[in-house]
């Protein structure tokens, strides 16, 4: 089985490289997926795949194996993952700077 990635144009910063093609019967609101396997759309042919692709023309399409489809989901599903915690990581530092500044009394001076 096969799946159609294409290069993602934002979310570097959060570790998003890679898009999959959703399946619209599975999920109406997206087109392209960073991190669910679930709703990606499937071909069982190499050549279904490869007509399908041909047709997207932007970011890079290209047809993959399922078994690398979900091997590059899943990694990115984890990088993203560390990103969010670090991301949650500095604005609790943040948070808790500027609680110490809010705490400071400058009337003082």
């Amino acid at each position: 089985m096969f799946a159609i990635l294409c290069d993602a144009r934002e979310g570097r910063d959060m570790g998003i490289r890679v898009l999959a093609l959703v399946d619209r019967s599975k999920e109406r609101r997206l087109w392209w997926t960073s991190d669910n396997p679930s709703i990606v759309r499937t071909y069982d042919s190499r050549e279904e795949a490869q007509e399908a692709c041909d047709k997207l023309g932007r970011n890079n399409p290209r047809v993959v194996s399922l078994d690398k489809m979900k091997r590059k989901l899943i990694a990115q599903t984890q990088e993203i993952a560390r990103a969010e915690r670090e991301h949650e990581d500095r604005q609790i530092m943040d948070d808790a700077d500027m609680g110490w500044d809010a705490h400071k009394d400058h009337s003082f001076s």
